[in-house]
């Protein structure tokens, strides 16, 4: 399914008070050829199981566009957005991109989950169309997208490459787990293969079993001695949250002890008794001044739900950098966006984009202090946000060190 926004049915979605007659004295009128519209797109899962995330981040798409027209649009130009129902399925993804071929998009915000993202980035990149995914988070992800010396695919949320790092520091580190040989117990997909091969490749442990499992399963105790039966020191555990239950409740009711590690995100509220001991390499969760700024424009559907800020932050950053490299296409924008999102330059947040132009017009640099985090790119076009150690001590999960992009950048060794 294809949904289309024109200008003023975008401004209204995004809950704009300003009319369509008021903007044309900034930008001009839009049948001026000289103001031809600057057109993005968005790859995102509107309808599905994923319907929830995928609504927000559309909603928080909107809300850039609106913002970016509010203050004049792109290099004067309007900017019109084709939002693409994913469905949540790969392949709907990818036939729902041809309608933004047609359209002319110069870039687009998606997708949401990797298996659509890994099958988009080669298509974008033939085609000199930049993808800003705010979600997937794969590996393979890192080195997608690339064409004539540029790299067509970025993200606005960091690679599993550095919570494999995170987690294999957690296993290793005489202060934590200190282990000398580790089992690695995944879900069964692409996310937990994904994780779990870099996982094997950054850890010093001797990795004596990789299991995978099927959260679906009825019965999990085969896969718990599967996991136990070379009497690993340590369990790096791979899953999400509402997946771990019944393989973690078997390990409850066995007579296996070891510290595991969780992946990002699993430590909630309820710390059953087993976890006593048990670490997690989270994102650091600290919130931005224009996490603040945005969640007050999407009121209406507060709390946002994962990755709608990320959404916001990759649609405004395709926009400065096609700003400040005064041409809007594809490749100046995968040219340019790296220089906007951080560095020394002046510092720009959501709602700023009357800021990017003058700062531009003025010949200034741009740093780009986003909705998710400071969304520093790196040459891969990804950020190097920090992870938080965790530990759950007396039934509460304390954080015990943050692993800043200096952890990172030195591949995990300091």
């Amino acid at each position: 399914m294809t949904l289309s926004y024109n200008r003023r049915g975008l401004l209204r979605a995004a809950g704009s008070a300003v009319a369509l007659g008021s903007l044309s004295g900034c930008v001009g009128a839009l049948d001026n050829q000289a103001n031809e519209p600057v057109r993005f797109g968005a790859v995102l899962p509107v309808s599905g199981s994923l319907e929830t995330l995928g609504t927000h981040g559309m909603r928080a798409v909107e809300q850039a566009v609106a913002d970016i027209n509010r203050a004049g649009g792109v290099l004067d130009r309007p900017v019109e957005l084709t939002a693409v129902d994913t469905e949540a399925n790969a392949q709907t993804a990818v036939e729902g991109y041809k309608t933004l071929v047609d359209e002319g998009v110069v870039g687009f915000v998606g997708g949401l989950v990797s298996d659509a993202s890994i099958a988009l980035a080669p298509k974008a990149a033939s085609d000199g169309i930049m993808e800003m995914s705010p979600a997937s988070t794969s590996p393979a992800l890192t080195d997608a997208g690339r064409a004539d010396g540029r790299k067509y695919f970025g993200r606005t949320v960091p690679s599993d490459a550095l919570q494999a790092i995170a987690m294999a520091k957690i296993l290793d580190a005489p202060q934590y787990a200190n282990a000398d040989s580790i089992a690695i117990l995944a879900t069964d997909n692409a996310y937990g293969d994904g994780l779990a091969s870099s996982m094997k490749t950054s850890t010093d442990a001797e990795v004596v079993s990789d299991v995978r499992y099927d959260p679906t399963a009825s019965s999990f105790d085969g896969v718990i001695d599967e996991v136990f039966q070379n009497s690993p020191d340590a369990v790096g555990f791979v899953s999400v949250a509402g997946q771990e239950t019944g393989v973690l409740d078997a390990y409850g009711s066995s007579d296996y002890e070891a510290p595991w590690v969780f992946s990002a995100g699993m430590f909630g509220s309820d710390v059953p008794k087993y976890y006593e001991g048990f670490y997690s390499a989270s994102l650091s969760s600290v919130r931005t001044d224009g996490y603040f700024h945005l969640s007050q424009r999407l009121s209406d559907i507060a709390p946002l739900a994962a990755y709608s800020v990320n959404a916001y932050d990759a649609l405004f950053l395709m926009a400065a950098a096609a700003e400040k490299a005064g041409e809007a296409t594809g490749a100046a924008i995968a040219d340019t966006i790296q220089s906007v999102s951080g560095g020394t330059g002046h510092t720009v947040s959501v709602g700023d984009f009357g800021r990017v132009r003058s700062l531009t017009d003025a010949g200034r640099e741009l740093n780009y202090q986003g909705a998710a985090s400071g969304v520093d790119l790196t040459e891969d076009l990804e950020p190097l946000s920090p992870y938080v150690v965790e530990k759950v001590h007396n039934y509460e999960v304390r954080q015990l060190e943050l692993l800043q992009r200096q952890f990172f950048e030195s591949g995990g060794n300091q």
